[in-house]
């Protein structure tokens, strides 16, 4: 038997497997609304360091991926959506996230601000 959730149709026992681990909503469940956000990360922009420190530059940004990757999959439990990252001028990560799950994501490890999306193309202060 099939069932139609979400706009596809799946098996009856991937239906509920799905339910039952939240990945899914029954289609008459109306979708949760998602905010935008800047997740923004404790480590420094690559933009503190000068062009020419290539060495430390690279190291960098070897832990700013590193950073950005650990905190997108705990941003990613909590049901958030990836939109963009940023290093250069400053290390965010911007996300769709449920409004119930910003203070949640306020205090992942790493996270030192959690701010609405004010302009697509610009971080605010």
């Amino acid at each position: 038997m099939n069932v139609r959730m979400s706009g596809i149709f799946v098996s009856s026992a991937c239906a509920t497997a799905l339910l039952v681990h939240g990945w899914l909503h029954a289609a008459d469940e109306p979708p949760q609304r998602l905010v935008d956000v800047w997740v923004v990360l404790s480590e420094p922009a690559l933009a503190t360091l000068p062009r020419e420190a290539t060495e430390q530059r690279a190291a960098l940004r070897q832990r700013i991926v590193l950073q950005q990757d650990a905190v997108m999959a705990q941003l990613l439990v909590l049901g958030a959506i990836e939109s963009a990252r940023v290093q250069h001028v400053r290390n965010a990560i911007a996300v769709q996230l449920p409004p119930p799950a910003i203070e949640k994501a306020k205090k992942i490890e790493g996270v030192v601000g959690v701010r609405a999306v004010s302009h697509r193309n610009r971080i605010d202060d």
